[in-house]
């Protein structure tokens, strides 16, 4: 088996582990101990406190060792940690667990990420990407399936035992992979820092990047705001229009739909098509479903009920293909000494915009009624994709007229 076919196994099996815990963290303390909606607001704080305060420490620390290492210790952690929560005698154990399954996340994913920069070519890698991403949106809507039939036979909190199952099963692989890797000599200079010192270094690491990946993540934070804004109260705002909860069930299948398809077209279709442009396509289709769903909103379009599931798939079109463009431009841009740090700061800011968002939204609702996050986010998705269109057609005006030396 290829080493890059062994990657998509290992990624596919961790999205399946990833979706299971997602839907259990926030399910079965409501089933066992009858937790608060303050009690499940501080759990998901605690599942993202890791990344948005450790982020950038974790990720200098992987850049500076051995990530076979790294990467092995992150996917033993996550075993453990899943099987705590398995064992978990009260609520309190509970979230104490959540938060070393967070600690777990930091180490595995960067880790895994370099694996990818150094195994799979320049010219694989959207395709890579394609198979990642359709094998995550899969993941994303049978877990919960497979959680719901699997309680035949387990109990709520012995489903996650599956979950654990998920990554154990990855573990021949990833020795494989860890055998086929080849560590890299970082800048020995580097290494001899102090490691405070070496975090100190990240504003001028950022300024180095390439300008492409700089902008590029900032267009990733605005849109992750954009979707914090609304995303959560996308289901009370289904209940003030008055639909019953099947309508939730299919627009969120509807985006998940819309996300397998930018996959595959990626994969079948777009292979040839530079990445930069790709993102920026994939800003305006994501800003696009966004304004429809205002003026479906604020108009009151008459048989809009049916219409959502079709605004969502456009949604969730768009905003995967801007995941896949931006994990490929990190792949091909970033500098292999540094991609540890660079990928671990921009996820722990990402964070910072999913936490804020929600508060911003409710703040929005209290100010402008029901859909003022709609309208606030599809005005910011707007603005990112005519920057991003504006940047790109400039940049390469500039390329044009530079001479070749």
């Amino acid at each position: 088996m290829k080493i890059s076919s062994k990657l998509i196994y290992v990624q596919a099996l961790s999205s399946l582990s990833l979706w299971l815990d997602i839907f259990l963290i926030f399910t079965v303390p409501v089933y066992l101990w009858h937790a608060s909606p303050t009690s499940i607001a501080f759990l998901a704080f605690c599942l993202g406190a890791p990344m948005l305060f450790l982020g950038p420490i974790v990720g200098t620390l992987i850049d500076r060792h051995d990530v076979r290492k790294t990467l092995v210790f992150g996917a033993l952690l996550r075993t453990l940690s899943t099987v705590a929560l398995a064992v978990s005698p009260d609520l309190q154990s509970f979230l104490f667990f959540v938060i070393v399954k967070g600690v777990s996340t930091l180490f595995y994913f960067p880790s895994i990420t370099i694996m990818v920069r150094q195994l799979i070519r320049a010219e694989e890698r959207k395709s890579f990407f394609s198979h990642v991403s359709v094998f995550d949106q899969f993941s994303k809507i049978f877990a919960p399936l497979l959680a719901g039939v699997s309680t035949a036979v387990l109990s709520p909190k012995g489903l996650f035992f599956l979950s654990a199952a998920a990554v154990l099963l990855t573990f021949p692989f990833l020795r494989s992979i860890c055998l086929a890797f080849q560590p890299q000599m970082n800048d020995l200079s580097t290494k001899s820092l102090p490691l405070y010192r070496d975090i100190t270094r990240g504003l001028s690491i950022f300024n180095a990047l390439p300008f492409q990946l700089r902008i590029g993540f900032l267009y990733s934070l605005f849109t992750s705001l954009a979707l914090g804004i609304y995303d959560p109260h996308l289901a009370s705002f289904l209940a003030y229009e008055g639909l019953p909860p099947v309508n939730f069930s299919v627009i969120v299948s509807a985006t998940a739909g819309g996300a397998i398809c930018a996959a595959l077209l990626v994969k079948f279709k777009l292979g040839n098509i530079d990445e930069i442009l790709l993102r920026s396509h994939a800003l305006v289709i994501f800003s696009a479903a966004l304004i429809l769903t205002v003026i479906l909103v604020l108009f009151q379009v008459p048989g809009r009920a049916y219409l959502y599931p079709l605004v969502w798939f456009v949604n969730g079109f768009g905003y995967e293909m801007l995941i896949i463009s931006s994990n490929i431009i990190l792949q091909q841009l970033c500098p292999s000494d540094n991609i540890g740090r660079v990928s671990m700061s921009f996820r722990s800011i990402q964070i910072l915009c999913v936490i804020t968002g929600p508060s911003l939204g409710t703040v929005l609702i209290i100010a402008g009624g029901r859909p003022a996050p709609f309208v606030v986010a599809a005005g910011m998705a707007f603005l990112t994709a005519s920057v991003s269109i504006a940047v790109y057609l400039y940049w390469n005006r500039k390329q044009a007229h530079t001479p070749v030396s």
